[in-house]
Parts: structure tokens; C-alpha cells; sequence
């Protein structure tokens, strides 16, 4: 029979091996897949273990953990940053995971019962006899021994026979032409075959984003391949010159730079989209990939798919200029061609983004009705779309609060090859849900696929403050301003965690020179003040944008955190209801910011979250 013990482990006779054999399978829990091999909770179970096997399990208290595993400063208080429950719950999805999968047959389960942090183990009766070990060990050698032997038998059969799943990394096409006015047209061909790549089943194509980080630069397809973690790259070259176009392309083995499959493309201009998937079948062919039926595409009208490239270009730019551009690109492209389903997503994309590029912080009605209408088009024209289908659960999310249809429609993406627009969509869909656990697989597969884009860091930074890592989000902050040192919304967020920690003098310091320049820096500086205690400074701050409502230009849920963090209850949910009746997508995040935990079982803010679905 199991036997369970907790705090009585080191006393029991036998109490060494029994010791031995509990921290040999906590070694063989952090190091498993299941687990997830990352630092953070693998620190907190072998702490949490090696404090009950020492007796001490009297220490195992909320607000001691969260000063000696998770770094909090003595004057963290638990009900604004729950991260020592946040972390539990992770863990014990983890433990059951791994007992569930690899550790199914494990001889010692280690369990951390809900309503507690101390784990209790069961061990097999066997399992911490010294008696039986010596008695059994030389048979079980043998048998293990035998055992290895067939399988490294079996492996060296198989192994060259045996392929690892391929990954791909597109890199941006060199434009031969030297008049910027094409640049268009070779990121254009770039981003549409990665597109037909990524339809690819069993085939991990890294995003855009990621990919352009090597634009311009010489690189070694070794290096590119050890950074971005895949298997091959693709280059090329492209040429235009008037109605011709000639496209010359290399996919390379990444592990040691040799050319797998060549081609060189010769032809019409107006051929382009069908040169784009012939290449792109000829790579999948190269990866000896197989193509399914709807990898080969409707081919749109020339001049619409010239349009297309256009516009994507544009949206790219991400400037209110070029989105109008894009804007008009698109809608060329659609009267041109009412059936070409990219023109109707990059319609719906340019609409979407216009609102964050003019630093507005609520999306027009016009703009969201059309943004819309426009996904769902696409998607109406071709439902294997995964981006439009994740922007238009995204705009369900925020708009409607159905979280069940938005669940439904992220969840039909996801069930498509890997892509990592619906993988980070889904990782906030879940987190806010409150759902952490299930929320780090779609984390960690967002990071594969776009692992250097300057969105997707920022994306981080902000997943892991919502999560309570504030270490971790400063850190990620820290690596965009590296690269990017202009990026404010990276400086701001690395300020609001020392906020968040009670640290706001360290927020100052950062804070305060941008007051002038950047009107949302005020908001931040406000809440390093009222954090501070100085109330009448950080109100002084806040006014002037306060006096302009309803039209203060700056987001509703500034006030919110300002109030919370001054403790004023009945202001922070006056701007929290007014955040959600604007549909301000940081409104989505009530239910689990940590700074709103002490009023959370207020009558006025459960009304807020069960009109939002969230309760």
C-alpha cells in the first residue's frame, strides 16, 4: 500500500532513503517535458518539498513564500499580488500532468493538496526498503541492462532513417531593384510565401515579425538557425523590371548551411501569385512535406494581388499615413476582385490598427464595424485564415464579451497548422479567464513562432506583469529597449512593476523626465505617488485629463489604477465602468489584475464582472 508522509518524513526510521527517494523524484519531475523544465516552478516545488522533509512546514505560509521564492519585498501584500496562490495552482497542474503522462508509473507521487502549500508523498511500499533494494538491485540491473541494450539496438536501426519535425524560417527576400519605391514588392513576396508555408501541417514556419529581424543584414544560416530554433531557412532574391520578374531561391539545411532545393523563376509580373505557390510547393516538396488540397489557392486578378502587396506593406509601416494608404490599397484590390479573401483581411487589419497608430485609445465605431465585416469576408472566402479568425475572436472578446463564441472560433484556428497570431490570442483569452495553467503552453508556443518580433516581447512583458512575474517582465522590457531604447511603452512597464511592488521610487526615476513629452507617462508618475502616499501630487496630475471628460485623451482604466492604488474604491470602479462601457480592451483584465484583488468582493465591482461575462 502507499504510504503518505509529510512532515513526519525526516524523523521515521529509514528517514535518509525515504528523504533520498522523495528529492530523486522531485529531480525527475523538474526535468520531465510534462513539467515544462522551466526555473520558476520547479524553485517553488523543491522549496516547498525540501521545507516539509526538514520539518519546517509551519513556514510554509503565503506571505513567507512570497518574500523567499518569489522575491516580494516585506511590504508585499498577498491581495494585491496573489502570486504565491497563482503559482500553486500552476504547480499542481503541472504535478498532475506529469503523473498523468511520463510519471504515470512512478514508484513516489508528490501532491500539494488545495488549501495548503505543504506537499504530501506517497511512496510504494518498496520503494524506500534498503533491505529489498540490496536484496533485488543486482536483478534489476540485469534486467535494465538488457533492456538498454535492446533499445540502443533498436534506436541504431531506426535513427537514420529517423527525421526531426521541420521548422522554417523565411528570410526577407533581397529587392535586386534599388528604387525604394519596389521595396513593396519584395516584402510583399516574402510575407506571401510565408503565408503558404504556414498552411502547411506538421510544418512550424516562424512569424514575419521574427524573421525580418535579419533584413539587410549578412547572416549565417547556422546562426539564424540556432537562434530561431528551426530546421531550414529560405533565401532569395527577387528582380522587376517591367512586366518581368525574376525570383531565384535557396532552401538550406540550417545545421549546415547546404542547399537542399534551388529554382530559379523566370516570368510575367502578372504570374506572380502563381510563381509564389509553385515555389512554395516546390519547398514543401524540398521538406518532403506533403501539399493537402487547400494549400493550392484561388489565384486573384494581377493588378488586385499587386494592390495586396501594396497595402500589406503599408499596414506594416504602422503609421497613420500608411494605413490609409493600405486602407485605399485594399479596397482597390476588392473592387477589382471581390472574391480575393487576402484583400478583405488586409482591409480588416488596416481598420483594426488604425486606432493604435493615431494614439487614440478607443477604436472608432465606423472602424470597428468595418474591421469586422471584413474578417468575417475573408474568412466567408476562406476559412483556413487563422489570423482573421483570432483578430475577429479577439474583437468578440472585447466587443461582445462572449467569451464562449470567442473560445469556439480561437479553438477552430488552433486546430489548423501552428501560427502564432491565434496561439497569442488564445494565452490572453485564458488569462484573463483566470486560467494561468493553460494559458503557459499557448505562451510558450507563441514565443516559438515569433520569438524576436518587437510585439511579441512587449506581449510578454505584459503577460508575465498581468501573471505577477515582475522580475520577468522587467527583464523582457529591458531586452526591447535594448534593441528599440525609443520604445516608451517598454520604459513605462518596467516603472508600473515597481509600482505594482511597492517600490515607487524606483518607478520615479524613470517617470518623471518623460512627464512633458509622453501624456501617459503623467498617468504612471501619478500612480508611483499615490503608491507613495502622496495623494494631493498624484490627483494634480490626473486632473487636467480628468476635467476633459468624456473626452480626456487617455484611457479610462489609467484613472482606475490611479484611484486603486490611492484606495479609493468607489472612484476606481467608477473608471472601471466607464473603461468597460468604452470596451477598452485593458477593461478585459479586471478579474485578475492584481491591483483590483481588494475590492473584489464588493457587491458594485461582482456586477462589473458578471456583466462582463467574467464571473
Amino acid at each position: 500500500m502507499p504510504r503518505d508522509f509529510g512532515k513526519s518524513a525526516q524523523t521515521e526510521s529509514g528517514g535518509d532513503t525515504r528523504r533520498d527517494a522523495i528529492m530523486a523524484a522531485v529531480d525527475e519531475v523538474v526535468a520531465s517535458e510534462a513539467f515544462g523544465r522551466t526555473e520558476r516552478p520547479a524553485r517553488f516545488l523543491r522549496h516547498l518539498v525540501e521545507t516539509t522533509l526538514r520539518g519546517e512546514s509551519h513556514l510554509l505560509k503565503e506571505s513567507v513564500l512570497g518574500t523567499d521564492v518569489f522575491e516580494r519585498p516585506p511590504s508585499w501584500d498577498p491581495r494585491l499580488d496573489p502570486i504565491v496562490r497563482q503559482e500553486a495552482a500552476r504547480l499542481r497542474k503541472r504535478l498532475a500532468k506529469y503523473y498523468e503522462t511520463s510519471g504515470a508509473t512512478d514508484s513516489v507521487r508528490i501532491e500539494l493538496p488545495v488549501g495548503t502549500y505543504v506537499p504530501t508523498f506517497q511512496l510504494d511500499a518498496g520503494s524506500s526498503s534498503p533491505t529489498k533494494s540490496r536484496r533485488t538491485g543486482w536483478y534489476i540491473a540485469v534486467i535494465a541492462a538488457a533492456a538498454c541494450m535492446a533499445i540502443l539496438i533498436t534506436w541504431l536501426m531506426i535513427s537514420s532513417h529517423r527525421e526531426v519535425s521541420p521548422s522554417i524560417a523565411v528570410l526577407p527576400f533581397t529587392n535586386l531593384v534599388t528604387d525604394s519605391a519596389d521595396q513593396y514588392f519584395s516584402d510583399g513576396l516574402t510575407d506571401e510565401i510565408t503565408d503558404s508555408l504556414a498552411r502547411l501541417q506538421n510544418l512550424r514556419v516562424i512569424a514575419r515579425s521574427s524573421a525580418f529581424q535579419f533584413k539587410g543584414k549578412t547572416v549565417d544560416v547556422r546562426e539564424v538557425g540556432r537562434q530561431l530554433n528551426v530546421t531550414h531557412v529560405v533565401e532569395g532574391n527577387v528582380e522587376r523590371s517591367g512586366d518581368r520578374v525574376k525570383i531565384i531561391v535557396h532552401l538550406e539545411r540550417a545545421s549546415d548551411a547546404s542547399v537542399v532545393w534551388s529554382n530559379t523563376y523566370e516570368r510575367r509580373a502578372s504570374d506572380l501569385f502563381s510563381v509564389q505557390s509553385e515555389l512554395a510547393g516546390g519547398i514543401a516538396s524540398g521538406l518532403k512535406l506533403s501539399v493537402r488540397p487547400s494549400f493550392t489557392r484561388r489565384i486573384p486578378e494581377p493588378a488586385a494581388h499587386d494592390l495586396v502587396m501594396k497595402g500589406r506593406y503599408g499596414v506594416q509601416q504602422r503609421t497613420t499615413e500608411s494605413l490609409a494608404e493600405a486602407e485605399s490599397d485594399f479596397r482597390r484590390a476588392i473592387d477589382l476582385d471581390p472574391q480575393y479573401a487576402g484583400a478583405y483581411a488586409g482591409l480588416g487589419d488596416a481598420l483594426y490598427n488604425k486606432a493604435s497608430a493615431t494614439g487614440m485609445y478607443i477604436r472608432a465605431d465606423a472602424d470597428r464595424e468595418g474591421a469586422e465585416q471584413a474578417f468575417r469576408k475573408a474568412l466567408e472566402l476562406d476559412p483556413d485564415l487563422q489570423p482573421a479568425r483570432a483578430a475577429l475572436a479577439r474583437m468578440t472578446m472585447q466587443y461582445e464579451w462572449d467569451w464562449g463564441a470567442a473560445e469556439r472560433e480561437l479553438k477552430r484556428a488552433l486546430a489548423g497548422p501552428a501560427n502564432a497570431d491565434p496561439e497569442y490570442a488564445y494565452a490572453m483569452f485564458l488569462i484573463f479567464r483566470g486560467r494561468f495553467a493553460e494559458a503557459d503552453e499557448h505562451i510558450r508556443r507563441y514565443q516559438e513562432l515569433d520569438p524576436f518580433s518587437t510585439s511579441t516581447m512587449l506581449n510578454m512583458a505584459t503577460i508575465e506583469n498581468l501573471e505577477g512575474h515582475f522580475a520577468e517582465a522587467r527583464e523582457t522590457a529591458r531586452r526591447v529597449i535594448a534593441t528599440y531604447p525609443k520604445i516608451v511603452q517598454a520604459q513605462q512597464l518596467i516603472g508600473f512593476t515597481y509600482i505594482e511592488e511597492g517600490r515607487p521610487s524606483l518607478a520615479l526615476a524613470d517617470l518623471e523626465p518623460m512627464r512633458n513629452n509622453i501624456p501617459f507617462a503623467r498617468f504612471r508618475e501619478a500612480m508611483a505617488r499615490a503608491r507613495a502616499g502622496q495623494k494631493a501630487q498624484a490627483l494634480e496630475l490626473i486632473r487636467p485629463f480628468e476635467d476633459k471628460y468624456p473626452s480626456p485623451g487617455a484611457s479610462m482604466q489609467g484613472f482606475a489604477l490611479v484611484y486603486a492604488f490611492l484606495g479609493d474604491e468607489g472612484n476606481t470602479l467608477k473608471w472601471l465602468e466607464r473603461s468597460a462601457d468604452r470596451r477598452e480592451w485593458a477593461a478585459l483584465n479586471i478579474a485578475i489584475h492584481p491591483v483590483y484583488a481588494p475590492m473584489r468582493n464588493s457587491s458594485r465591482f461582482r456586477a462589473l464582472e458578471q456583466r462582463m461575462g467574467l464571473l
